[in-house]
């Protein structure tokens, strides 16, 4: 008896096979799916521009009044706000396309880990020809 070839296995709970996709407990197969594409949702850095924001605030105050605590209170939530703001990270989503429609089938934030997924998923497409 052979085996199936598996594209993709990891420690998450996704297995890309010839003949399924399994995404935790949801299974897809091969044989519906019509297309596989990388959805790219961009950070949100708002939180981290209204924090600078925050501190420009202080900043200014802080400047104007000659209070040097404020001014470096200021300096120091400024500086945050732009760490959390570099910091975001987008999410990423695995689309897959079928005869009944086009489903988010995983997401996460890391984009080696999509484009995987995502590549694994287009050789088993290919594959099964």
């Amino acid at each position: 008896m052979a085996t199936e070839r598996t594209y993709y296995s990891d420690e998450k709970g996704v297995r890309i096979t010839g003949t399924r996709a399994i995404f935790g407990s949801t299974t897809y197969s091969m044989a519906n799916l019509s297309s596989v594409r990388t959805l790219v949702e961009p950070p949100n850095r708002s939180r981290g521009i209204w924090t600078a924001l925050v501190g420009v605030v202080a900043l200014v105050i802080g400047v104007a009044t000659g209070v040097t605590g404020i001014t470096m209170v200021g300096v120091v939530i400024f500086l945050l706000g732009i760490l959390i703001a570099w910091m975001a990270k987008g999410t990423y989503y695995v689309m897959i396309s079928s005869a009944s429609g086009e489903s988010e089938a995983l997401l996460s934030s890391d984009k080696d880990y999509i484009d995987g997924v995502t590549r694994a998923l287009n050789e088993a497409i290919i594959g099964r020809g």
